[in-house]
């Protein structure tokens, strides 16, 4: 079994994974939250360091963009419209966070009218009155 001996791999113990998570699990305590919650913020965060490499953002964003939520071909309740948007605001929200997208590429993406358009609004005045 030499290879199992071998400098160049780098194996971590069952002690040392228990000694991270007795530590995450501490200061999630101290934080009233959830160790996993402390997972997400650290995966984040590290996606944000690695994001600061324009090349890394490219395809950390085209592989991000595939899981993006899909609208239906048809809503059958209200319910099913909440959800949708509720999701894609979740996904918008992450995308912003880990600086895979700008606010104006969300807007532009999520909009039905283009941004070089004006927006008018017709008898304002008359409903506001």
């Amino acid at each position: 079994m030499p290879n199992q001996l071998s400098k160049s791999k780098r194996r971590q113990s069952l002690a040392e994974h228990e000694a991270v998570l007795a530590a995450l699990a501490t200061i999630a305590r101290h934080e009233k939250t959830t160790v996993m919650a402390l997972l997400r913020q650290a995966a984040r965060a590290l996606v944000l360091k690695k994001s600061a490499d324009s090349e890394v953002a490219a395809k950390l964003r085209a592989v991000v963009e595939k899981m993006a939520p899909r609208m239906p071909a048809r809503f059958s309740t209200a319910a099913q419209v909440a959800r949708f948007k509720r999701s894609q605001r979740e996904f918008d929200r992450a995308l912003l966070e880990m600086a895979l997208a700008t606010p104006q590429e969300i807007q532009r993406s999520n909009s039905l009218v283009p941004s070089r358009q004006a927006i008018r609004i017709l008898n304002f005045d008359q409903a506001h009155a």
